[in-house]
This record gives C-alpha cells, structure tokens and sequence, in this order.
C-alpha cells in the first residue's frame, strides 16, 4: 500500500509510511496532496475486507469516532471506500503510544501517572456521554503528543451501549493484562466500569512499571483478573503512598457495583490524589473563588510577583502571554472593532469559534476561563462550559475553543 493514493471526499491522502498494524487494519502516515497536511489513514486489511462481521466492525469504528468530539480523542476527518479499498482518515498525532514510553520510562513520577490518567479518562467520560464503551483501554491504545496531550485511539471493538454486539456470548473482548473480570466473561458485559477497571490496571503499570496479573499464557492472567486478590502497588514502589492501594482497590473491585460507577467519579478520586505528589494541587471539582464585586485588584508595587498565564495554541504552537487581568479568546472582526488577544481567526476555516468565545481572567495570581456564551461551547479538558460559568485553571489544562486546542500554562515571572 506505501506509495498509494487514497482518493477521499475531502482530500487525496499518499501513504508514506507504516504507523502501525494490528490484525484488523494498518494505520498510515500520509500526506494530503490537495493541502500538504499530514494525517494518519487507517485501513482495513484487504483480505478480511471481504469478510462481513470485519468490515461491519469497521464500519462502527468509523461512525462511533465521527460521533466523538473530545480533546483526548483522536479526532477522525472522514471515512469511506475508494474502490476496494476501505478506510478511517484521523488527526495526525505527533508522539508515541503509552505503552512505548512505559517500557522506556515507568516507574513514572506520581504526578505523571495521574496527569495521563485524568487525561485518559476525560476520554471515557467524553466517550460514556455518548453511551459508547471502548473496550479494549491500554496503554498501546493511548498515545501522548509531544506537548503532553493524551489522546485515545482505536475504538475498533467500541460499540455503543444500546447497539448489538457483534460478538457471540462467552468470548471476552480486550487484551488479556487489562480485561476486567466481567469482561473475561462475556463481552457483552462490558459497560464503561470495565473501561474505568482497564483505566486502573493501565494506571497501576504507570506507577510500578508491571501490570496487575501476569502469567505464562493468556489464560492464566484472565483467569487471575477474575480470582485473584488485587495486587499492592505501594509495595513494589518504595515511598509511593497507600492512598494508591485504596484507590486501586476500589478501580480494580471484582465487582462492577463496587467500583467507580462513571468517570467522573473516578476523576474526582483522581484528584485528590494529587496533593500526594510535588506540585499537587486540589480536586477540580472544588467551586472555582471568583472575583469580587470591586472587580480585578492592580498589583501594588510592593506585592509578592505574581505567576503569568500562557495560552499555547496547539495546532501551530503559537504561545500568548496574559499580561492583563483578562484575555479574550476568540476571532477578529474588524468590521465590528473585534480584536480578541487569542485570535483564532486564521486556524478557524470552519467558523466554529465565536467571535468572543471565552476569556481567561486572573485573580491574586490565579487564573479561571470564562465562556462567553458561545454558539459552540467552550469545553475544559473535554468537560463543556456553562455560559459565563467560571472554572479554575490548572497547569497543563486543555481549553477547546470551536474545534481549536489550546493548552494553559502558568508561567512564573
């Protein structure tokens, strides 16, 4: 296939190069010949193409993604057929999968470990909205771009949940080291608490650098998944606090009743295990402090320096420094004397961003984002915002203005 040329709807896409390949499909590194953009084709393997059950899964893959619009979801462009040849074009992630940077890196720093879980499971949480279960969450399904942003991918044996398995009964779908025990079961039993138990065992490696259950073939670290007792990752990591085992027993229960019931939970839980680590901070859930009816204080000359926000625009790494106690984000409109700080207007192709879409404020040294009552949505990591809600901004936060990213940094003077 290198060398070929996909004709889509949308664009002309040369494949370059072999992404990666699974026995379902490859992926390809390509490039648009109508816009000399890169992004990642995946195709099916012709020789199951012909095969129903294969091509249906396909299929499903491809309008679940369409459904799905998440920071940290791969974001899909179009998918069809050009002759026979059937495929899902993606966003183009620059980085590595997670399970790369495990066998090079882990153990990781707790914070690290956290920070791509929290990401991970706003994917889920984007993902359960849409009643969709993923089904197979680890760490090779999760890649991290060079700018830290956690995207999942491959949702070849999601479905959503009110839609018919194409699985027979008593056939467990995912991979063996992260299926929790219903999972092991039956396939069809999956519900986003066996994606959250996956989310744990992907976590736990983070953390210790081994999975949950091993063994000598996959049988036996299924069955381990179902009798075993939950392993301590404090114990294999020294000075790693016991917190994590708490957090784990929950994620990890033998029983789905007993576990985190939806992301969200598990993302609150998450949270307050930040402050276990450097640079911890409080959960995210906590009512944002909001300004004062006398508005934003000036800064006296005799007060301590105080942090500055930074706005990465992440499709051209384009950085805005927020000197001001405020920063519109949005797109310029010289006819009506509009002129946001973050001006979106070139990367806005398909008008999706306001023209005053959010703005970033900041307060004794803290900042918030603020949604303007945009046509579409401000959302803060994948969570949309209430209009004129303010929400407290955190090192490292994801804000989706339209369909643009950017990432919030603080910055010390």
């Amino acid at each position: 296939m290198l060398g070929r040329t996909i004709k889509g709807s949308q664009g002309q896409y040369k494949l370059i190069d072999v992404r990666g390949s699974g026995n379902m499909a490859t992926v390809y590194v390509s490039r648009d010949l109508t816009s000399n953009r890169i992004f990642a084709v995946k195709v099916l393997r012709p020789e199951i193409a012909s095969q129903g059950e294969f091509l249906e899964r396909f299929h499903r893959e491809a309008q679940i993604l369409m459904s799905l619009t998440d920071p940290h979801i791969v974001r899909p462009v179009e998918y069809g057929d050009d002759g026979d040849t059937h495929y899902i074009v993606m966003d183009y992630v620059d980085g590595s999968t997670l399970k790369e940077q495990i066998l090079a890196e882990a153990p990781f720093p707790i914070y690290r470990a956290i920070d791509v879980a929290l990401q991970t499971a706003e994917g889920l949480n984007a993902a359960h909205a849409k009643t969709v279960i993923h089904r197979d969450i680890k760490p090779q399904n999760i890649l991290v771009t060079t700018k830290n942003v956690v995207k999942l991918t491959d949702f070849g044996m999601a479905r959503a949940q009110e839609s018919v398995t194409l699985t027979g009964s008593n056939v467990f779908m995912g991979t063996p080291y992260y299926v929790a025990p219903e999972q092991a079961d039956d396939g069809r039993n999956a519900d986003i608490r066996s994606d959250l138990y996956s989310l744990a065992c992907v976590l736990f490696e983070m953390l210790t650098g081994e999975v949950p259950y091993d063994g000598s073939n996959a049988v036996d670290v299924v069955v381990k998944h179902v009798r075993n007792p939950i392993p301590s990752a404090s114990a294999l990591v020294s000075g790693l606090p016991t917190d994590f085992d708490v957090f784990l027993q929950k994620a990890m229960a033998k029983s789905p009743a007993q576990r985190f019931q939806t992301p969200a939970e598990f993302i609150h839980a998450l949270e307050a295990l930040k402050s276990l680590s450097p640079g911890g901070a409080a959960p995210r859930s906590q009512p944002p402090i909001r300004a004062g009816s006398s508005g934003f204080s000036t800064l006296s000359p005799s007060a301590p320096p105080q942090p500055k926000g930074r706005l990465t625009v992440l499709p051209t790494g384009q950085v805005v420094v927020i000197n001001g106690n405020q920063a519109i984000i949005g797109r310029s409109d010289p006819h009506r004397q509009i002129y946001p700080e973050v001006d979106l207007s070139t990367l806005d192709t398909d008008r999706m961003v306001s023209r005053r879409q959010a703005r970033v404020l900041q307060h004794d040294g803290r900042f918030f984002v603020e949604d303007l009552r945009a046509l579409n949505v401000t959302r803060l990591n994948g969570i949309p915002l209430q209009p004129n809600e303010e929400r407290e901004l955190k090192d490292g936060d994801i804000l989706r203005a339209g369909n643009i990213e950017l990432r919030f940094n603080v910055q010390e003077r």
